[in-house]
């Protein structure tokens, strides 16, 4: 595959979360001053369960339908989104009874009230994410970085109009950010689905065949179901532990902290948007090629901890656009850090698994990951809060990091420099743990420096073999 061929697709895939970022950064602190902690915490918690309810509904077929699209046939794709939505669809009905039902204790829980404006969102929001869901990974694995892209920005539009919108009537409430994020979820899933119509077009597919039988697609996702549970617990754990002991408010600093590192976590949906499709395409035609894997995961791993470097130092200033309330929200960031940067590494090191279908392994890796956080969260929430959650998520990701990493090295041979890593995250785990306890000073400087100074040498191959990279591109691009 061409390096030029890969930039473009790369980015094509990402200019509109580079737009959502820039959105991202004027919005935060907009939201955060109209919206007070409290009611930022319930939010958190609607967001929270709203998403985990959508990967119980997708259970895991989502991924079936990502793994076999480049083995089926382009006519026979349609017939492969049916066979992969219609279970989502049917668990989707059955969960929302269950809520109806059950609509009084479990609005208790979450938002610590009744109301019922908060099950009508939560409905809602399930069913049009579950959908939007399968829409997007469309337009993804069509590999459609522009239209992409412009669904990425026109929902992040959408939702701050809709801001805009609600917070005329339901002013500070939670509920306006609830309502906002509804409006967001339809226009993409509807715009999504419009583009794409003759995916979404049903007729006349009982005749087709595909390659890989409804069964092949239950098998490799129905695995994912217990994998999509205990990623329930690992990433609700902490909110769910300082929600216990220390209530709505401080769930709310939490959350405006993580609504930081969403802002990074643009980088690493953009990376995997783009990498995905790729990567699957490049194991069918070439599974020999690993040393392409290798390169890639060299040069993943330099970036992101560069940027992880910099919004660790650089944290105390960030944290300044989310308002005076929020600003404790800075020793809370430090190891959220590291979700999505060893996530977005991982996307690279997990290939193994994904290739060779075995995801019964994800199970094993969030099984560990989770019972490292519940743990973590047990001990810590309640001595230092939601600082204590931070530390406790961002340990786990680094559990989950090497969980998927070693095990899909063994399923499929590639170096992925496991000690280089090692090195690089204990000390950025050095430099996260002193700035979570204290205050910015000159020898906050002096290990933000070591640390520099430390992935720089490590990675210096990488380094030179980007230069090279870069300007073998631009000298070709002279001689054109």
């Amino acid at each position: 595959m061409k390096r030029n061929s890969l930039l473009g697709k790369f980015l094509s895939f990402s200019v509109g979360n580079w737009l959502v970022l820039i959105i991202g950064l004027i919005s935060s602190p907009i939201i955060t001053r109209i919206i007070e902690p409290v009611e930022y915490g319930k939010f958190g918690m609607f967001n929270l369960y709203a998403s985990i309810l959508t990967l119980i509904i997708t259970c895991g077929l989502d991924q079936s339908y990502v793994r076999f699209f480049y083995e089926e046939d382009e006519v026979n794709r349609n017939k492969l989104l049916f066979d992969s939505i219609k279970i989502p669809l049917i668990l989707n009905i059955l969960i929302s009874i269950i809520i109806i039902i059950f609509k009084v204790p479990i609005s208790n829980y979450v938002i610590s009230e009744y109301n019922p404006n908060f099950i009508i969102l939560l409905l809602l929001n399930i069913t049009l994410a579950s959908i939007s869901r399968f829409s997007l990974l469309t337009v993804r694995m069509k590999q459609k970085g522009r239209l992409y892209s412009m669904l990425q920005v026109m929902q992040k539009l959408s939702y701050l109009m809709s801001i805009a919108l609600f917070f005329m009537i339901y002013n500070n409430s939670f509920l306006t950010l609830a309502y906002a994020t509804l409006i967001s979820n339809a226009v993409i899933a509807g715009i999504s689905i419009f583009t794409e119509r003759d995916s979404w077009n049903f007729k006349n597919i009982k005749d087709k065949k595909l390659k890989n039988s409804e069964l092949d697609i239950l098998k490799y996702g129905i695995p994912l179901i217990f994998t999509v549970l205990v990623t329930w617990l690992f990433q609700s754990a902490d909110k769910m532990a300082i929600k216990a002991f220390y209530g709505d408010y401080e769930v709310g600093i939490y959350s405006s902290a993580n609504s930081i590192i969403a802002i990074l976590n643009i980088l690493q949906t953009s990376f995997a948007t783009f990498w995905i499709p790729v990567a699957f395409e490049k194991y069918e035609k070439a599974p020999e090629d690993t040393k392409f894997f290798s390169n890639i995961n060299d040069i993943v791993s330099f970036l992101m901890f560069g940027i992880g470097i910099g919004i660790i130092l650089f944290k105390d200033v960030i944290v300044l656009i989310l308002g005076p309330k929020y600003r404790t929200a800075s020793y809370i960031m430090p190891f959220l850090v590291f979700m999505p940067v060893l996530y977005t590494m991982s996307e690279v090191s997990v290939g193994g698994i994904n290739f060779k279908k075995k995801p019964k392994y994800h199970i094993v890796i969030a099984s560990i990951a989770c019972l490292f956080n519940v743990i973590g969260n047990s001990i810590l929430v309640p001595t230092l809060g939601a600082k204590g959650a931070g530390i406790s998520t961002g340990l786990a990701y680094i559990v989950f990091y090497y969980a998927r990493t070693l095990i899909s090295r063994k399923l499929y041979k590639v170096d992925y420099s496991i000690g280089r890593t090692t090195v690089a995250i204990l000390a950025i785990s050095i430099l996260a743990l002193y700035t979570s306890f204290m205050e910015f000073s000159i020898i906050t400087v002096i290990i933000g420096i070591i640390v520099i100074l430390i992935v720089l040498f490590l990675y210096r191959n990488t380094i030179k073999s980007m230069k090279d990279m870069i300007f073998k591109d631009k000298n070709k691009d002279i001689r054109r």
